[in-house]
């Protein structure tokens, strides 16, 4: 399929500042047995070097979509420190897609926007093929390029720019010509007047490149294409590593045209007929949180790592909106700690035979061996096919502790294996409301999981036999391939909600998260 996307980018006031900074975290009185503090979340900043994730919001205000996104001692890449509001188009072999950090192998991307890498804001194209999986080869090589005048080419060619002005409104737009396979992508506003254009032809490069060529004439026309965002980031490229990045963008009236067809308008975040609003994202419109009409922030303040999700259904269909703070070292751990404390708990869906809205520690410890199908769905490195997940989970609406343990048999989606009725975690006092300590633990020796809360009665759980807690056995064979560790929060509107309109949010607080091998 093919994707032509526009839009009107206001990266006004927005909020850049580029730094060497130090580690984050902070130390705690209350250190357990066993675990070691992590994180206190009590700074100012999410620490680049423990989590993947930074700080982010993402909802509609006054007619526009409005990103952020924030991060301290950011790990290290190669080039640049960079702030940037983007609209990228993503190209990719479906057979290579893949999780962290094995996921970008032969993948071809065209990124315009705004960007500010210390030194005044500048408008931008990037258009680069990833030459290993974790995407830290680049190259432009077999890729022809056309620049407008006034865009002037790093030394890579990975990059072109012009300067551009922060508080200006510009209209950006990026397209693939699938009859020709070339890329065109403008900017208008500011300088730029009427409009200034270049092309990119990746053909030569295609042609050339194996996996590419397996797919056939036009690849990027048919199976090739895998995304287009739109997106604010901050991230480093330098090799030192250590930069602080904070960005703030608004995107209006977005147009989009499928299949080499004429861009219409997709959404004007006016909140009226399908487009998104007036605070929430549409689900039709947008896979932000899984596709559910969604607004989610997360942010260090007052002493605490601060979450909130939210979720609106349209229809009888089930819809979800979480979010996850992502542990940087995911393989070295095998224990999770940490306080949480659900503030605000809402969800008028009729149905609470489920988990709704919940915070929850989950993470990949193993591999059971299931060999999956086809590519990506195999058994692999970077792949989860075959890895056992658990989770330890807070459910604010049916006041409860469970756990569960899930086979991931696709890259997607995983089958439930642990028992349904049997699977009840003690816990002290109401989840809303007040502080509960979640520990999750996996003996690599036994291959036994312990799930507590409160430091109630542990629950012991051995996956690799079908017992009273596990419905289906799974045996442990190797280590994960893709060894997510995370702390995760959000809400859930079952399929067979009674009514459109339905509401869920929850509001938490996290501290002290302690970790152990």
């Amino acid at each position: 399929m093919g994707y032509r996307i526009g839009l009107t980018a206001l990266c006004g006031a927005a909020l850049i500042s580029l730094a060497a900074c130090g580690g984050g975290g902070g130390g705690g009185d209350n250190m357990p047995a066993g675990p070691t503090l992590y994180d206190s979340l009590s700074g100012g900043t999410l620490d680049g070097s423990k989590w993947q994730t930074p700080s982010f919001s993402y909802g509609v205000t006054n007619g526009a979509m409005v990103l952020s996104t924030q991060v301290s001692n950011a790990e290290s890449r190669t080039g640049n420190a960079q702030m940037r509001a983007i609209v990228r188009l993503l190209y990719q072999p479906p057979a290579n897609r893949l999780n962290f950090p094995g996921a970008n192998l032969d993948q071809l991307a065209l990124e315009i926007g705004l960007s500010d890498t210390g030194g005044g804001l500048r408008a931008f194209r990037s258009v680069r093929h990833c030459d290993n999986a974790s995407c830290t080869s680049r190259s432009v090589t077999g890729i022809t390029f056309a620049d407008p005048a006034g865009f002037t080419s790093s030394a890579s060619g990975l990059d072109a720019d012009a300067a551009a002005a922060y508080d200006i409104t510009y209209t950006v737009s990026a397209s693939l010509n699938e009859s020709t396979g070339v890329f065109t992508w403008s900017f208008a506003g500011g300088a730029f007047g009427a409009g200034a254009a270049g092309t990119a032809d990746p053909g030569v490069y295609l042609a050339g490149n194996a996996n590419w060529a397996a797919l056939g004439v036009s690849p990027l026309a048919t199976s090739g294409f895998s995304v287009a965002q739109l997106g604010a980031r901050a991230f480093d490229d330098s090799v030192a590593g250590g930069s602080d990045g904070r960005v703030s963008a608004r995107f209006q009236n977005v147009q989009a045209g499928f299949n080499n067809a004429a861009a219409a308008l997709w959404d004007d975040f006016s909140g009226t007929g399908t487009n998104s609003g007036p605070t929430e994202l549409r689900g039709i419109k947008w896979s932000a949180a899984g596709g559910s009409p969604s607004k989610a922030s997360m942010a260090l303040s007052a002493g605490s790592l601060v979450g909130h999700a939210q979720a609106t259904s349209f229809s009888t269909n089930g819809i979800s909106n979480f979010q996850a703070l992502t542990f940087n070292n995911p393989a070295a751990l095998n224990t999770l700690q940490a306080d949480v404390t659900v503030s605000a708990c809402s969800n008028s869906s009729p149905v609470t035979s489920v988990p709704s809205n919940r915070v929850q520690l989950q993470g990949n410890f193993y591999n059971d061996g299931s060999p999956g199908t086809t590519p990506p769905n195999t058994n692999q490195p970077n792949s989860p096919v075959g890895d056992i997940r658990a989770f330890l989970m807070l459910d604010c609406v049916n006041n409860l502790a469970i756990f569960e343990i899930i086979r991931f048999n696709t890259t997607v989606a995983g089958a439930l294996l642990s028992s349904t009725t049997n699977n009840t975690v003690p816990k002290g006092g109401p989840v809303t409301g007040g502080t509960h300590r979640l520990s999750m633990s996996w003996n690599p020796v036994t291959h036994a999981f312990t799930f507590q809360v409160d430091g109630g009665t542990p629950v012991v759980v051995d996956p690799t036999t079908a017992n009273t807690r596990m419905n289906v056995a799974a045996p442990y064979v190797k280590a994960a391939n893709s060894p997510q560790k995370q702390l995760a929060w959000g809400v859930f509107i079952p399929p067979d909600a009674a009514a459109t309109g339905t509401a869920a949010s929850i509001d938490l607080r996290v501290n002290n998260v302690f970790t152990a091998p």
